[in-house]
C-alpha cells in the first residue's frame, strides 16, 4: 500500500482511530516513569594510583547515569574508597527499600579473582566473595535485576547469580580471565555517549549498553593488535525492557517542567507501541498495521514538539 497523503492529512484521518486503540494501552503506562529504581555501585581496591583514579571515575559516570531514572538521588548509592567495604555492601543490599525495589541494580568494578571455592572482589578489609552475594541478593525481591560484574575474573559469577528476572553482566567469560579488564571503561562511556544509544529514544537499555561495551571492547584489542584476554557476557535475553539510563533532553527534562510533559507523552506512546507489537500475532497483519500507522504518527509529531522545545537539530 502507498500513502500519498501528507503527514498532517494522516494525522486528522487517523485521530479518532488512535484515541480508541490508545485508550486500551494507556493503562501500561511505561515502567521507567512508574516502577522505582535502586541500586548500589562499589568501586573496589585499585592496588594503584591508575587503576584507583580508573575505578572512582567509572563510577562517579555509572552512579549519575544511573540516577537519571530517579529524581531522588539516594535511590543510587556509590560506595568508594574506604566506604567499599564488605560489611558497607551486605548493608546496603539487605536495606528494605532496596530489597523491595521493582528494578534493581548492583554494579561492581575492579579487580577479582577466582578459584575452585569460588570468587573474590578485592576491597579494603575482607574482600566480597561469590557467597556473599548469592546469600545477599537471594533476598532482593524486585521483579527485575541487573548485576553488573565489571571486573577481572567475572565470568565465574554468571554461573552462580543467573535466575530467572536477574539479568547478569560479566567482564569475562570465566574465572580463569584474570588480567585487568576494559570492558567498565566502555560501560562507562556508553552512558556518556548517543553513539550507544542505537533508537535515538534518549533510553539507554541493558542491550544497547551491552553491544555498545563490548563491541568497544572488541575493537581495542584489534586495533593494538592484542591477543584478547577478556571476553565480555551476558545472560538475559529481555534486554531490551532493561532501561540503564536516561540520556539527552529525557535526562535534562527535571529542569524543564515543558519538556517534562512532553517525555512523559512519549513514554506514554511508546509504552503503547511495545503493548501493540505484543499482539501482533493475536491480532494479524491487517489489523496490526492500522493499528500501528496512526500511533507512529503520533510518536512523530510528538518527537517534533519535543524537538522544538529542546532546541534540538539533527546533526
Amino acid at each position: 500500500m502507498v500513502f500519498t497523503a501528507s503527514l498532517e492529512t494522516l494525522v486528522k484521518i487517523n485521530s479518532t482511530i488512535f484515541s480508541l486503540s490508545l485508550l486500551s494501552l494507556l493503562f501500561a503506562v511505561s515502567e521507567v516513569a512508574l516502577a522505582k529504581s535502586m541500586g548500589i555501585v562499589v568501586s573496589g581496591l585499585g592496588g594503584s594510583a591508575q587503576y584507583e583514579e580508573q575505578f572512582v571515575e567509572q563510577g562517579q559516570t555509572i552512579v549519575d547515569g544511573l540516577r537519571s531514572l530517579e529524581n531522588d538521588a539516594s535511590a543510587f548509592t556509590w560506595l568508594s574508597a574506604n566506604d567499599a567495604t564488605k560489611e558497607n555492601i551486605l548493608a546496603e543490599l539487605s536495606k528494605p527499600a532496596v530489597k523491595n525495589a521493582d528494578v534493581f541494580f548492583l554494579v561492581l568494578l575492579g579487580h577479582g579473582v577466582s578459584n575452585a571455592e569460588g570468587w573474590w572482589f578485592n576491597l579494603s578489609g575482607p574482600d566480597l566473595n561469590s557467597n556473599d552475594l548469592v546469600t545477599a541478593l537471594n533476598q532482593i525481591t524486585a521483579p527485575k535485576q541487573v548485576v553488573v560484574a565489571a571486573t577481572s575474573a567475572s565470568g565465574a559469577l554468571l554461573p552462580v547469580l543467573s535466575q530467572p528476572g536477574r539479568a547478569v553482566v560479566t567482564a569475562t567469560k570465566s574465572g580463569g580471565e584474570i588480567n585487568a579488564v576494559r570492558f567498565p571503561q566502555y560501560v562507562a562511556e556508553a552512558l556518556l555517549s548517543a553513539n550507544a544509544d542505537a533508537d535515538r529514544n534518549e533510553l539507554l537499555t541493558l542491550a544497547e549498553l551491552w553491544r555498545y561495551a563490548n563491541s568497544k571492547t572488541q575493537e581495542y584489542y584489534k586495533k593494538e593488535k592484542l591477543l584478547a584476554s577478556e571476553h565480555a557476557r551476558i545472560n538475559s535475553a529481555n534486554l531490551e525492557s532493561l532501561v540503564i539510563a536516561k540520556m539527552g533532553a529525557l535526562k535534562a527534562a527535571k529542569d524543564n517542567p515543558e519538556v517534562a510533559e512532553l517525555l512523559d507523552q512519549r513514554l506514554q506512546l511508546e509504552a503503547a507501541f511495545l503493548s501493540l507489537k505484543a499482539k501482533k500475532t493475536a491480532l494479524g497483519i491487517t489489523r496490526f498495521y492500522e493499528q500501528l500507522e496512526p500511533l507512529l504518527i503520533d510518536i512523530a509529531v510528538l518527537q517534533q514538539k519535543i524537538d522544538a522545545a529542546t532546541g534540538w537539530v539533527e546533526p
